[in-house]
């Protein structure tokens, strides 16, 4: 591997691994009245700009990447300390989106590759059709041997245009989601072999007579959950709480830049609070009897043995409706990939 394809990679890890390294920084909201180039300049950072100035001279780009995690479930728990006489309290919140499902995910994601591609042919950038890109024999091994979408998990649904898989730093992001020891060692073993496959970009930007690679990921959740009880003092208290503010949120936008063997990255700052219509109402599940019973039976013996203890547990369905969700999410991602190609733009 050369020296120019390791500070590459070096470029691209090191912007997948920042967010994963640094502290959670607060959610901001979309500004309004929204302004691409304003907005971009306070909310999008950029990590190496050779490539994007480079973008000036070739004006040939194409997008072999393009993808959307769509979180679907989350839960949220706290737990006070049982400090002195006090019993442990205990409580948790299981959420779920409802209303949407795989098939407006889809729809969402190939409306917005479209609008992707319009907004970067709108800055005079010629963008390659997917029949040229798929007339890339590197492309086509990439995407064969790539995670293939839709990618299916216990709380998200990873979606992208037809005809497109993840590879590369794709393949590693992919991987961010999941947790324990097997999951930290297959996303080593991701890692390993997305660093191998972004450095074939090199080669796919040669088979496409000199493009430009522009790679897009997004991963979008419903709501932003909080520990109330989170900190010494609030351990101390005799209840535990939770929270939850409804509020669809972009926790990362990126987009990746490869001109040659020079690499770029620009992404948003923090995680960007979408439009709150989305949804049209939360409301709590329906207790089974079995848990109903579970309850009651562990009430009766926390009675019998004279515990302190309690604990609750509530499920919640956010729901929204499937034409008024895809029109805020897809205007409010819309305005986020305006942002990232004014920062590129302005770098040129």
């Amino acid at each position: 591997m050369s020296p120019r394809s390791l500070a590459v990679v070096a470029v691209l890890c090191g912007s997948l691994l920042q967010p994963a390294l640094a502290k959670n920084p607060a959610a901001l909201p979309l500004p309004g009245p929204f302004d691409a180039a304003s907005a971009a300049a306070s909310l999008v950072e950029v990590s190496g700009v050779k490539a994007l100035k480079d973008l000036k001279g070739s004006r040939r780009v194409a997008v072999p990447q393009f993808s959307i995690e769509f979180v679907t479930q989350d839960s949220v728990s706290s737990e006070t300390s049982g400090f002195a006489a006090a019993g442990r309290a205990s409580v948790s919140g299981h959420y779920r989106l409802t209303g949407v499902a795989e098939p407006e995910f889809q729809a969402l994601t190939e409306q917005l590759y479209a609008s992707f591609v319009q907004a970067l042919q709108a800055q005079g950038l010629e963008v390659l059709t997917p029949q040229q890109l798929a007339a890339s024999p590197t492309w086509a091994r990439l995407t064969a041997g790539g995670v293939q979408v839709p990618l299916r998990g216990e709380s998200s649904i990873t979606v992208a245009p037809p005809g497109m898989a993840l590879y590369g730093t794709h393949r590693m992001l992919a991987n961010t989601s999941k947790k324990g020891t097997l999951a930290a060692l297959a996303g080593f073993g991701a890692a390993v072999t997305g660093i191998s496959e972004s450095v074939e970009n090199v080669t796919l930007q040669k088979e496409l007579d000199g493009a430009a690679l522009v790679e897009v990921s997004m991963k979008l959740h419903f709501a932003q959950l909080k520990n109330e009880n989170r900190g010494f003092l609030s351990g101390l208290s005799n209840t535990a709480a939770v929270s939850a503010r409804l509020h669809p949120i972009l926790t990362h936008a990126r987009m990746t830049v490869m001109s040659g063997s020079e690499g770029s990255t620009l992404s948003t700052k923090a995680p960007l609070l979408l439009d709150p219509a989305a949804f049209t109402e939360v409301r709590k599940e329906a207790a089974t009897t079995g848990e109903i019973a579970g309850a009651v039976a562990v009430g009766l013996l926390r009675m019998a043995i004279g515990s302190k203890d309690s604990s609750s547990s509530e499920k919640y369905e956010v729901v929204a409706e499937p034409q008024r969700y895809r029109e805020r999410i897809a205007a409010n991602l819309a305005q986020t990939h305006a942002m990232l190609i004014a920062r590129m733009v302005s770098e040129h």
